[in-house]
Formats: structure tokens, C-alpha cells, sequence
């Protein structure tokens, strides 16, 4: 049985910010992996069941996004974000660890910052996997406008309403709806994405503002060799959208997990581990 790596916890900070960096470490391995969480989760709950897997690695380095998990601003107040903001909060991890060249795994909100670090500093990023990236869940712009305006308005009812239950799951109606309702999975989901309510309404409005305000195609253009992972029960038109990209671009590669809606980290883990290493030919 492989063992489960220990993890340190360091902080970082940024002018009226501090910033949680959960941090595996193996002297005999080789490389950095960069880790990078969605919307209203943490690195913990999300890849500490991955992490296993990732030994090969000289180090591991899973950042907890604003507004998220352990990260928290000094006077411990969440307040609006933008996509640009995280982008920079994590390209300034890279350079605070001297990240010089990486491999990055990015999850939904984390899949879109993944793309935009890697613009801010290219060449640093050299292979990456995507994970139901935020913003590339519609071929259509203006369906996906659309689409993140009413994820805006969940974010509304998890500023305004005393029970977070209620903005959870619209947003999981909008991002999962054909997911399992069983009450037991429907609990969990729903606890998971429930502790940090503000956080995720705000990273929610960061996205709707991200796609009004950012050229995906260029973050695509720019992007390194990548692996799309998008869960089976997913809607038609996101696996759409990534066979577009395989079809239409030599280092561009999808693969479609079975069994699984959006939260296929929680759901899989083992799966897309081994998906993730075999990609990155770890």
C-alpha cells in the first residue's frame, strides 16, 4: 500500500491577504506539480486523496485560492475578487517557491486560473490538465454568458440569504444537473461547498466577470500541451466544445471520465490520478 505523503502548510503574504500553500515534499523526486482547486472548495478536501499518487514529484504544491480553505484576509472579511487578482496571487506563489518550470492540474475555477498563469508567465507551465475548466463549459460565448449570469444570481442568494443551502444548490443545479440527488451524496456536495459561502459567491462573480472581460481563445492559444478531463454525466455541449479542441489542435487531448458529473476529483480520485500521471508520463 502506498503511504499518504505528509503535508506542511505554509502562509504567504500579500498586502491585506494571507494565503494558505499546503505543500508535499520528496528529496529523491523530481519536478513541481502545481495543484490548483475550484469555486467554494479547498486544496485539502479536493487533492489531499490525490496526493499519493503524485510521489514522483520533488515537490507538490497546492495553494489555497482566495476566499477559500485556510487563505483569509487579514481582518478575516471576504470580499469580491477577480480572475486577474487569483492569477497573480498564484503566479507570485511560483515565484515566492523559485518555480522555474511546472506541471499544473487546475479544477473548474483553478482550471481557468491554471490558463491565465500560464499567460502571465509563459513558458513556466510546460504540460497541463484541466479539470471541467470554468469558461469552457459552452462552444457558444453567448450561451456561456448566458449561462454564468445565472450563476451570478446564485451567487446573489449566497450573499443574501441567512441559509447558504439555498445559493448551493442553484449553483449546483447550473453546474451539475444531472447529477445524483441521493441524500447522503446530495448532503456532502452540498457541506462542501457551504463552509466558505461568501467565497464561493465571490469567486462565482469573478468567473461571470471573466467571461464578459477575457479572450478564452487566446488563453487556449496560449496554453501548453493539454489534458481536458470532463465527467460523463456532464452536459453534451462541454464534451463538445473539448472534442473541438482535441480535433482541432495536435497538443490538445480529451478524455471523458465515466461515471462522473463536475465533481469528478471527489467522485474518482483515484481515476483522474491516474489519468493526470499517465498524461504528465509519470
Amino acid at each position: 500500500m502506498i503511504s499518504q505523503p505528509s503535508v506542511d502548510v505554509r502562509f504567504i503574504d500579500r498586502e491585506d491577504y494571507r494565503l494558505a500553500i499546503h505543500i508535499t515534499e520528496n528529496r529523491e523526486g523530481c519536478g513541481d506539480l502545481i495543484l490548483l482547486h475550484g469555486a467554494g472548495v479547498a486544496s485539502e478536501a479536493t487533492w489531499y486523496p490525490l496526493l499519493s499518487a503524485f510521489q514522483s514529484y520533488r515537490r507538490v504544491i497546492c495553494p489555497d485560492l482566495r476566499g477559500m480553505g485556510r487563505s483569509h484576509a487579514l481582518d478575516f472579511e471576504d470580499c469580491a475578487i477577480s480572475a486577474s487578482i487569483v492569477a497573480d496571487d498564484v503566479d507570485a506563489i511560483l515565484d515566492e517557491f523559485s518555480v522555474k518550470q511546472c506541471q499544473m492540474v487546475g479544477y473548474s475555477f483553478g482550471g481557468l486560473i491554471a490558463l491565465m498563469v500560464n499567460a502571465l508567465s509563459p513558458g513556466v507551465v510546460d504540460d497541463l490538465v484541466l479539470l471541467e475548466p470554468a469558461l469552457l463549459e459552452r462552444s457558444s460565448l453567448e450561451e456561456l454568458r448566458d449561462l454564468r449570469s445565472r450563476y451570478a444570481t446564485a451567487a446573489s442568494s449566497l450573499l443574501v440569504e441567512d441559509d447558504p443551502v439555498i445559493g448551493v444548490t442553484q449553483f449546483l443545479d447550473l453546474i451539475s444537473p444531472n447529477r445524483s440527488t441521493h441524500p447522503r451524496v446530495e448532503r456532502m456536495t452540498v457541506q462542501r461547498l457551504a463552509s466558505r459561502p461568501k467565497g464561493l459567491a465571490y469567486a462565482l462573480m469573478a468567473v461571470n466577470e471573466a467571461a464578459w472581460h477575457i479572450d478564452r481563445m487566446e488563453l487556449i492559444d496560449r496554453s501548453p500541451r493539454t489534458l481536458s478531463l470532463v465527467g460523463s454525466k456532464s452536459i453534451d455541449d462541454a464534451h463538445a466544445l473539448h472534442q473541438i479542441l482535441a480535433a482541432s489542435r495536435e497538443d490538445w487531448f480529451y478524455q471523458s471520465v465515466p461515471g462522473v458529473d463536475h465533481a469528478l476529483p471527489y467522485q474518482k480520485p483515484g481515476v483522474c490520478a491516474d489519468l493526470i500521471c499517465a498524461h504528465f508520463g509519470r
